[in-house]
């Protein structure tokens, strides 16, 4: 892992999971555009700047145990915040599913790239079919135990 992502690893990991009063409601997004000015808020300059000076999917991964814990904790399941339905419509599936799809956003927001959380989401759902799928003809074999899909949604 290069030293940047090993940073942010650290920063995110260590600093967002400490938060220890409850954010206003000003602080908890109903959209991606919302979630985008928190995280600017939230993040100094100098982590801002590692999260998106890291590649895409060493960023978001990275980020996952840290502010992606925040965002599920404090966002999600607060159920104070409508973009976790926006995004289970758009076919995220789970609360990792959804912080995925924020970081990731936030990620290109911040390198003026494409968005495309349509094409996130879609992700998601063919992950979770697959899954699905998969779990359905391990149990018919009698199996405990089945392979997870052969493909991940961060960086698509």
């Amino acid at each position: 892992m290069k030293a940047a992502a090993v940073f942010l690893v650290v920063t995110l990991a260590c600093c967002f999971p400490a938060f220890s009063s409850e954010p206003s409601p000003v602080e908890i997004p109903n959209t991606l555009d919302q979630a985008y000015e928190v995280l600017n808020r939230l993040l100094s300059p100098d982590d801002r700047h590692a999260f998106m000076s890291t590649p895409e999917r060493e960023a978001v991964i990275g980020a996952h145990l840290g502010l992606g814990m925040y965002i599920r904790n404090e966002w999600f399941r607060s159920g104070k915040s409508a973009l976790p339905g926006v995004l289970h419509e758009l076919g995220a599936r789970s609360l990792d599913d959804m912080s995925s799809m924020v970081l990731t956003s936030y990620w290109r927001h911040l390198n003026g790239k494409p968005i495309e959380v349509e094409k996130q989401g879609a992700c998601y759902r063919r992950w979770s079919d697959e899954a699905e799928r998969l779990e359905s003809e391990a149990k018919a074999k009698g199996e405990s135990s089945y392979q997870l899909p052969s493909f991940d949604c961060l960086g698509n």
